[in-house]
Protein backbone atom coordinates (compact mmCIF):
# COMPACT_ATOMS: atom_id res chain seq x y z
CA UNK A 1 0.00 0.00 0.00
CA UNK A 2 1.27 3.51 -1.21
CA UNK A 3 1.19 6.35 1.98
CA UNK A 4 -1.40 8.79 1.11
CA UNK A 5 0.55 11.32 3.10
CA UNK A 6 4.18 10.83 1.62
CA UNK A 7 3.60 8.74 -1.32
CA UNK A 8 5.89 5.91 0.25
CA UNK A 9 5.29 2.34 0.36
CA UNK A 10 3.50 1.08 3.87
CA UNK A 11 4.71 -2.01 5.89
CA UNK A 12 1.66 -4.43 6.28
CA UNK A 13 1.50 -6.10 10.27
CA UNK A 14 -0.81 -6.49 12.94
CA UNK A 15 -1.73 -3.91 15.72
CA UNK A 16 -2.36 -5.91 19.08
CA UNK A 17 -3.02 -5.69 22.62
CA UNK A 18 -4.59 -7.02 26.11
CA UNK A 19 -4.09 -4.54 28.76
CA UNK A 20 -1.18 -6.02 30.50
CA UNK A 21 1.22 -5.32 27.91
CA UNK A 22 0.32 -2.51 25.75
CA UNK A 23 -0.32 -1.94 22.29
CA UNK A 24 2.17 -3.48 19.80
CA UNK A 25 2.55 -3.52 15.77
CA UNK A 26 4.30 -5.94 14.19
CA UNK A 27 5.37 -6.72 10.43
CA UNK A 28 4.24 -9.60 8.57
CA UNK A 29 1.05 -11.92 9.51
CA UNK A 30 1.82 -12.69 13.22
CA UNK A 31 0.63 -10.50 16.34
CA UNK A 32 4.07 -9.56 18.39
CA UNK A 33 5.05 -12.17 20.46
CA UNK A 34 5.97 -12.17 24.04
CA UNK A 35 9.88 -12.04 23.57
CA UNK A 36 8.81 -9.00 21.06
CA UNK A 37 6.61 -7.55 23.52
CA UNK A 38 9.22 -7.62 26.55
CA UNK A 39 12.18 -5.58 24.25
CA UNK A 40 9.27 -3.20 23.87
CA UNK A 41 10.34 -1.69 20.33
CA UNK A 42 6.71 -2.91 19.42
CA UNK A 43 5.13 -0.26 21.69
CA UNK A 44 2.50 2.17 19.70
CA UNK A 45 3.11 4.99 21.75
CA UNK A 46 -0.78 6.97 20.81
CA UNK A 47 -2.50 3.99 22.61
CA UNK A 48 -4.78 4.33 25.22
CA UNK A 49 -4.90 0.78 27.43
CA UNK A 50 -7.49 -1.35 28.60
CA UNK A 51 -8.09 -4.88 29.41
CA UNK A 52 -9.24 -6.23 26.20
CA UNK A 53 -7.84 -8.37 24.19
CA UNK A 54 -7.26 -7.77 20.17
CA UNK A 55 -5.61 -7.70 17.08
CA UNK A 56 -5.96 -5.32 13.82
CA UNK A 57 -4.56 -5.63 10.28
CA UNK A 58 -2.98 -1.89 10.09
CA UNK A 59 -0.62 -0.54 7.20
CA UNK A 60 2.79 1.65 9.12
CA UNK A 61 4.87 4.01 7.24
CA UNK A 62 8.17 4.58 8.96
CA UNK A 63 8.99 7.38 6.99
CA UNK A 64 5.82 9.86 8.57
CA UNK A 65 4.82 7.88 11.09
CA UNK A 66 1.08 7.33 10.22
CA UNK A 67 -0.70 3.81 10.41
CA UNK A 68 -3.94 2.75 8.79
CA UNK A 69 -6.89 0.61 9.24
CA UNK A 70 -9.77 -0.32 8.06
CA UNK A 71 -12.67 -0.34 10.65
CA UNK A 72 -16.34 -0.32 11.49
CA UNK A 73 -18.26 1.36 14.18
CA UNK A 74 -20.79 -0.94 15.47
CA UNK A 75 -23.80 0.19 17.65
Amino acid sequence: MVCPFCSKEMEKGILSGDGRSGVTWKAGDKKASIIDKLGGSYKVGAAKYTLAAFTIEAYYCSACKKMIFDTDIEK
